[in-house]
């Protein structure tokens, strides 16, 4: 198999003119990782009527580890993960003050991760818990917008996007075990695709209809750059959508702007993310994301001036705070050197 290739290729930290890397962890027996996720995102929105905008800030901030349990054949790994408490802090508004609230997650799986970054398997290892009804509310970032209560389809995509600008939910989405990499050799300038969410696009085409596709993440391979005074591998990933979600729901219920009065309903995100890897193991050692979006909802009645629109902006990092080998029992190791990063 391709995996097989790594102790041939993770050996060399710059590659000469001409010759491919194969971007692929390397995982090491008993070795632990700390990361810290601090999220933010800024946002402005008003509805018809309204000259001044309304502002909103919503930040997420967590620290995970992962430890390596065991080593099985072409890298893959079974590691544990852990995320004890994730902290959401809701900025100062006109009628509340700055609100943070800790939610005690408990996350802890045992995972088998392949040296793509790719999550195998997952394991819950938590006694099982009572359902318990969740709690209402949150921030206005996460709830539906006015125009989304009044149609659903808006909301769902609108809080999609929302999602992505501060990289949480599922781990398809995160930053935690990214970036995924391919399984080819690569020069310097190609690129590759991940998934990370869905969301109403124009298909190919001249007439092409508006449906659900896949949203993704086009990575480039950068090379050995210098970065905070060290060599790193860069990687770089790159989302862009700009959507009509109108045309998509008057197209699939088959009906015009004068039975549904939507004339347009701009959804746009856009992405950057720069990724800084150990040269020897391919880990993660910082992660800077930067989002921008928003969107308008323009009914036929109010042709040139949105019922409601928004703007947002996000930064994410990720950071690699410390790393150690832990002793399993039955073996002799020694710690490795704890690994800082600056965030920029």
């Amino acid at each position: 198999m391709i995996l097989t290739a790594l102790a041939a290729v993770l050996s060399v930290s710059a590659p000469s003119q001409g010759e491919g890397v194969l971007l692929a962890r390397v995982h090491k027996m008993g070795e632990k990782l700390e990361y810290s996720i601090k999220s933010s995102l800024s946002a402005q929105h008003r509805q018809r009527g309204l000259e001044t905008w309304i502002p909103e800030d919503f930040d997420i901030n967590y620290g995970f580890t992962t430890e390596v349990k065991a080593l099985k054949a072409d890298g893959i790994a079974d590691m544990i993960y852990k995320r004890p408490t994730m902290t959401m802090i809701t900025g100062e508004t006109f009628d509340s003050p700055p609100k943070t609230e800790v939610e005690k997650t408990n996350l802890n799986f045992l995972m088998t991760v392949s040296p793509a970054n790719e999550i195998l398997g997952t394991k819950d290892l938590n006694p099982p818990k009572k359902e318990t009804p969740k709690k209402k509310g949150g921030s206005a970032l996460w709830r539906t917008s006015a125009a989304g209560r009044q149609i659903p389809m808006i909301g769902q995509f609108i809080q999609e996007i929302h999602r992505l600008s501060l990289f949480a939910g599922s781990f398809d989405s995160s930053l935690d075990f990214s970036p995924r990499f391919p399984f080819q050799k690569l020069k310097v300038g190609d690129t590759w695709k991940r998934t990370v969410g869905y969301s109403p696009q124009k298909l190919k085409g001249k007439d092409g209809k508006t449906v659900v596709q896949r949203l993704d993440y086009t990575y480039t391979y950068k090379g050995v750059v210098d970065s905070n005074g060290k060599k790193v591998q860069r990687v770089e990933g790159d989302c862009v959508l700009n959507s009509d979600l109108a045309t998509f729901i008057n197209e699939t219920f088959d009906v015009n702007s004068d039975v549904t009065g939507l004339k347009t309903i701009p959804l746009k995100f856009k992405a950057h993310i720069d990724f800084d890897l150990d040269p020897a193991t391919m880990k993660t050692l910082t992660a800077i994301a930067q989002t921008e979006g928003g969107f308008q909802v323009i009914i036929t009645d109010f042709p040139n001036d949105p019922v409601e629109e928004e703007t947002f902006k996000g930064r994410t990092v990720l950071s690699l705070t410390k790393a150690t080998i832990v002793k399993q029992p039955g073996a002799k190791t020694t710690p490795s050197k704890k690994t800082g990063s600056k965030s920029g």
